[in-house]
């Protein structure tokens, strides 16, 4: 028998059976109750029958006037529209995956549109990445010639709160530090919460290659010593250096970190150096190897504050119980032999 004869036939007023669910009479009860969308019963127009598909318009009734955003609406407004159907173990049912015309080219349009983000997406991953592998081959492009940036021996009195360095090209800032007089000689010296000095943050604005090197004394057993800290105001800490209160030390870059094996004693002076490069990172604790990490790393120019002695994004908690003397920061690739210096 014809389906569209069968389904005439079983065409009643209300029906109220799965069986007697055909596309001349499409309703809605609870049993196929849309929870957004409720059909009006009656309302429902066989359009078109092929083979085992059909395609129904009926009324979807949307309210108007909520009481409140989405609930309790004052009236309702009949909107045509078309539903689907298939015909399957012996029963007309809600085709759940084939849609009707106009969603098929709404699909349609929606999937155009997501290729192109797509494709978007991807030319500028790719647009990045490669601006980004030119940035890192002309940051390493500078570690062919090993060559002092900056020094602070910090053995005389600063002019004010600002100390020239030894190239007469940059400005540190005392906040709260000061020099002090030693056996050992002048050197800078932190003593309190919140004590710190300012360096200008382009002494490490992408460096691929570098050293960092000073004598250090912890000042107490117990203090963590913020040494230098690279940060992105108010989010991360780019590059870091310090001592933790068991004498660890502790030196971190673009987040890849490594720890000392030694531990550093109280009131005693170290020469210690920091190491990065292509090859990774290194840690060098009076002329002597201490730790490695096989990681290609840099310092590049998103942290724009550069502090000694405390975290610069926990300023007012934040302090250290150290000494220090001629710090020097150098770019491109030494070989070991000026490590011990």
């Amino acid at each position: 028998m014809p389906l569209n004869v069968e389904a005439a036939r079983a065409a009643k007023d209300y029906p109220t059976y799965a069986k007697d669910f055909t596309p001349e009479n499409f309703y809605c009860t609870s049993v196929y109750a849309n929870r957004y969308l409720t059909f009006t019963r009656g309302s429902a127009k066989n359009e078109s029958i092929d083979g085992a598909n059909a395609v129904v318009v009926a009324n979807v009734r949307e309210g108007k006037n909520e009481l409140i955003p989405g609930f309790f609406p004052l009236t309702f407004t009949n909107v045509p529209t078309r539903i689907m159907m298939v015909f399957e173990d012996g029963t007309w049912k809600l085709d759940l995956i084939k849609p009707t015309p106009e969603v098929a080219k709404v699909l349609e349009a929606r999937e155009v549109a997501i290729n192109k983000e797509r494709e978007a997406i991807a030319r500028y991953q790719a647009e990045r990445a490669l601006a980004e592998q030119k940035q890192l081959e002309t940051i390493y492009s500078h570690c062919t010639n090993f060559h002092l940036v900056v020094r602070w021996k910090f053995d005389r009195e600063p002019a004010g709160e600002k100390i020239k360095d030894e190239t007469g090209a940059f400005t540190a800032e005392l906040l709260g530090a000061h020099i002090v007089d030693l056996p050992e000689g002048k050197a800078l010296q932190f003593q309190a919460v919140s004590e710190a000095v300012r360096l200008p943050e382009e002494i490490l604005n992408n460096r691929g290659c570098g050293m960092i090197t000073f004598r250090f004394r912890r000042d107490d057993a117990e203090t963590q010593d913020r040494i230098l800290y690279k940060v992105l105001p108010g989010v991360f800490s780019e590059t870091g250096i310090e001592v933790g209160g068991d004498g660890r030390v502790y030196f971190s870059v673009q987040r890849n970190s490594l720890a000392s094996k030694s531990l550093l004693d109280p009131q005693k002076f170290y020469q210690l150096t920091f190491v990065w490069n292509r090859n990774g990172m290194r840690i060098y604790i009076d002329g002597k190897l201490d730790a490695t990490l096989e990681r290609p790393v840099y310092t590049s120019a998103r942290a724009t504050k550069t502090e000694m002695g405390r975290d610069p994004n926990d300023a007012l908690k934040t302090g250290s119980g150290m000494t220090i003397q001629d710090l020097r920061i150098y770019e491109g690739v030494a070989d070991e032999s000026a490590f011990a210096q």
